[in-house]
């Protein structure tokens, strides 16, 4: 009946065929018209899983209680010396705080004012009291230092404040090498035209690492945009360069974080010369040619696909409103599969159109040939994509939801009406060669006298691997899908070198200050943990004794620090003053031989050639020695003004970091971390979760995602092998006929997941896409030679069906294949995975099946 239905549509299709491409081409007008019109994708990787799950709901939860800790671009200053890279990043945040449009929060964290003033405080009492004695024994030094902060007075600081203490031995010069040499590092690099500069940070403390400033902010995104943060990116730039800061202070901006990190990797989806997208293009219209061997029948096919992209398009927009990351790869899908169908029957009538007097009779007949299969392929590939939809996995279920209506009802109808109808009109000419493979007859003659030997070898194989799926990975670290060569990736590298950015702490919600409090004592105590911090961890301890010690400090110094400096030195006074230093370290290094005179004889050898050069010369050198000393002085007199602190007295938006309007507070906990060694996450959660199950972001949720994406794939597989199968037992009766469809399937998914394990293959968030396409392709080629074989046609390799698979899977892979060659390691990964799985679908259908079905039973003797 089916069939008879099929042939009457072809048969109506191809005798009204001006109507039918009539009425199909003012729907894709109108599909196109839409697609441009309410074209719209999400952005937002939170919309690819089910918000309901709970560790969702608990992150959820997070981000609601917190919105500055989410959705971040984390600005990284770097400079010749930290001094000017925290005064760069003050710039920088003041600047894009006057753009609210674009920013919703700017902090410069440690940098940010509130810190700097009361840094001092968060050392231990003796550090305390030790630096802030020294700071006092330095008086003299830093009066001098204060009262002329230039290039003069450095010169004379180095042949008179310092070296006349020489000759009573109050300093050594083995003491003043590390300011000597830090100095000539700094001068030599200005004279040889280097980015350089002088930290006093560096010189009073040489263990202090030198990390770069940041600033944190967070940007109003525009999900339905392909990179939602390029405009705050951008901003972020604009105002870098406005600002001059590269000329005024060396500095360089470079962008990571969650923002940069995601836009990154969707504009490297999108990289690619012309050239390379333009050569899968080709091929497949190359493997079209070989597979029709007809330009007419080529045309029709290329009309009909892409006419029926677009309608799936549309379709799709209707049904879900906007695109995801996952569901826009339709497309490729569709591609495929109508590509295959396209295959399917243009082969078929060009079979017959070899013994047919004319196209239509041509087309009457393939149908009828091709009726039955075809559909019951379509039907049951829609099926494997429809199982999705109940998982918990959004971003494949929609891709699902499209991918299977546009088979369904698009793809199929398309392909028996609008083909049918493009090919009445266009009237290809006969084909003179016979479609297949004849070449390799003896080979399917060989295969069927073993036949016996050549499936138990096979299954064996299969089966001998099945031990390896045990250590099939899923590798739930989303930053390894990512361009490891991207600024977002590169900076993120460079910047967990230095200092710790929380990228794997997890948090927890507590009711109260106190309950957060507690809960962070008991999780500190675990070896696992690094710190678990509260808004209470920002107040210090021993307030009393260290702000008596800074008190003191300051009673003795803000004096110094506040007086006015001299005017500014003329450029004969600058040359006078090195002058004068540089024959002071030679009187030095002359008068006290051994340790440091080495010192002292370069910088005084650099001094003399600076004295030498050119006025610009030494203002860059003025700016390299004498800035970053201004804004160390500052910065030190702001230190000497702190004030005791409360929770209560922490500034607004540092408190609302920490504790939520409704009076939540959070807790932050980072794991401990050994240098040179991966920090053991999973034992990391584990422990936590022990004493919070509740606690969530960062390694858990990425854990759960994995989790949950698995889940799905294996509740839609197990659900598509069922309808599937009772689609089949609907069609063929026979138990038996649906075993020999399934089995091949089974042994062509199990042979990929095997042969993944083999080739050191990892199953992701981005190539896991491939499984789908692993069902849907491998059940229409099971069923198109379960369907030959049961006409009583014995499709071996030799047979034009094995000619038309192998083509239409080749098209398919083409396009597979030049993801493999992309940059990007997730869109590479996903080429690999998805020819991977074609390959091994492709020789279950044409090596495999054909073995197993062996010679076809007699065909039924009513029609």
């Amino acid at each position: 009946m089916l069939t008879a239905l099929i042939a009457r549509i072809i048969h109506a299709s191809s005798r009204h065929a001006w109507a039918v491409l009539g009425v199909f081409a003012l729907l894709v007008v109108l599909s196109v018209y839409y697609v441009v019109r309410d074209f719209a994708i999400t952005t937002d990787v939170t919309q690819l899983m089910d918000a309901n799950a709970a560790w969702a709901r608990r992150d959820a939860a997070v981000t609601a209680a917190f919105p500055n800790r989410s959705d971040t671009t984390l600005a990284v200053i770097s400079a010749p010396a930290p001094e000017l890279a925290a005064e760069a990043a003050r710039l920088l945040a003041a600047r894009l705080r006057q753009q609210p449009r674009l920013f919703r929060a700017v902090s410069l964290g440690s940098g940010d004012d509130f810190f700097r003033r009361h840094g001092l405080l968060y050392l231990s009492t003796g550090e305390v009291r030790d630096l802030t004695g020294r700071l006092q024994d330095a008086r003299a030094l830093l009066n001098a230092l204060a009262r002329d902060p230039s290039l003069r007075g450095l010169a004379n600081l180095l042949s008179v404040t310092l070296l006349t203490p020489l000759q009573t031995g109050r300093i050594t010069l083995a003491g003043m090498a590390p300011l000597l040499d830090k100095s000539a590092g700094t001068v030599e690099a200005v004279l040889a035209g280097r980015p350089a500069a002088l930290s006093w940070q560096a010189v009073a403390d040489p263990d202090l690492p030198a990390e770069p400033a940041l600033v944190d902010v967070r940007p109003v995104l525009d999900f339905s945009e392909l990179l939602p943060g390029a405009p705050s990116s951008d901003a972020i730039r604009t105002a870098a360069a406005d600002l001059r800061l590269r000329e005024q202070y060396g500095a360089t901006v470079a962008l990571t974080g969650p923002i940069p990190l995601s836009d990154d990797e969707f504009a490297s989806l999108q990289e690619g010369s012309p050239l390379t997208g333009a050569i899968p293009v080709v091929v497949v219209l190359v493997l079209l040619w070989r597979a029709l061997r007809s330009g007419a029948l080529v045309l029709a096919v290329c009309i009909t696909m892409l006419g029926g992209l677009a309608l799936t398009a549309a379709l799709g927009l209707m049904m879900v409103g906007a695109l995801n990351l996952i569901s826009v790869a339709f497309a490729i899908l569709f591609v495929g599969l109508g590509v295959d169908f396209g295959i399917q029957f243009g082969m078929r009538f060009r079979e017959y159109r070899r013994h047919r007097a004319s196209a239509r009779q041509a087309l009457l007949a393939a149908g009828r040939s091709i009726a039955l299969p075809l559909s019951l392929a379509a039907t049951a590939t829609a099926f494997g994509f429809l199982a999705f939809l109940p998982t918990a996995y959004r971003g494949v279920a929609e891709l699902g939801q499209i991918a299977g209506v546009g088979i369904l009802f698009v793809a199929l109808p398309a392909c028996l009406t609008v083909l049918p109808a493009l090919i009445r009109v266009l009237d290809p000419a006969r084909s003179r060669g016979a479609p297949g493979y004849p070449r390799l007859a003896p080979l399917d003659r060989a295969l069927q006298a073993h036949r016996t030997p050549v499936l138990v070898a096979t299954l064996g194989i299969v089966a001998a691997g099945l031990p390896l799926l045990w250590r099939l990975e899923f590798d739930f670290d989303p930053l390894h899908l990512k361009n490891p060569h991207s600024e977002s990736m590169v900076t993120l590298a460079k910047l967990s070198r230095s200092m710790d950015i929380g990228l794997d702490n997890v948090q927890v919600l507590r009711p109260s200050l106190a309950q957060a409090q507690a809960v962070a004592a008991r999780l500190e105590r675990l070896p696992e943990v690094a710190h678990a911090l509260t808004a209470a961890s920002l107040v210090p301890d021993d307030q009393p004794a260290k702000l008596a010690a800074i008190g003191a400090a300051a009673r003795s110094l803000l004096p110094v620090l506040a007086q006015s400096p001299l005017a500014p030195a003329t450029d004969l006074q600058r040359v006078a003053a090195l002058r004068a230093a540089a024959q002071a370290l030679r009187n030095a290094a002359l008068d006290h031989p051994g340790a440091g005179a080495a010192s002292a004889r370069r910088l005084a050898q650099d001094l003399a050639a600076l004295a030498r050069a050119d006025a610009a010369t030494r203002t860059r050198a003025e700016h390299a020695l004498a800035a970053p000393l201004r804004l160390a002085l500052a910065t030190l007199a702001l230190a000497l003004q702190a004030q005791p602190v409360t929770v209560d007295s922490l500034p607004a938006d540092l408190r609302r970091n920490w504790i939520a309007p409704d009076g939540r507070v959070l807790v932050d906990i980072s794991p401990k971390r050994v240098p040179g060694r991966e920090t053991p996450l999973g034992a990391f959660v584990a422990a936590v979760q022990a004493v919070a199950p509740d606690a969530s972001g960062g390694p858990i949720s990425v854990r759960h995602a994995a989790d949950l994406v698995i889940d799905a794939f294996v509740e839609a597989a197990l659900l598509a092998v069922a309808t599937i199968a009772l689609l089949l037992w609907v069609a063929f009766r026979r138990v038996g006929d649906v075993l020999l469809t399934m089995v091949p399937l089974l042994v062509s998914s199990l042979a990929t997941l095997e042969a993944c394990v083999l080739l050191g293959i990892r199953l992701n968030f981005a190539n896991i896409i491939a499984l789908p396409l692993l069902l849907g392709v491998g059940v229409a080629f099971k069923i198109y030679y379960i369907m030959a074989w049961r006409s009583g046609r014995q499709a071996q390799l030799a047979h034009p069906l094995t000619q038309a698979t192998v083509l239409s899977a080749a098209t398919t892979g083409t396009a597979f294949g030049s993801l493999w060659l992309s940059n990007h390691p997730g869109t590479a990964s996903m080429g690999k995975l998805l020819v991977l799985s074609l390959v091994c679908t492709l020789i279950g259908a044409v090596f495999f099946q054909p073995v197993l079905l062996g010679r076809p039973r007699p065909p039924p003797s009513s029609s």
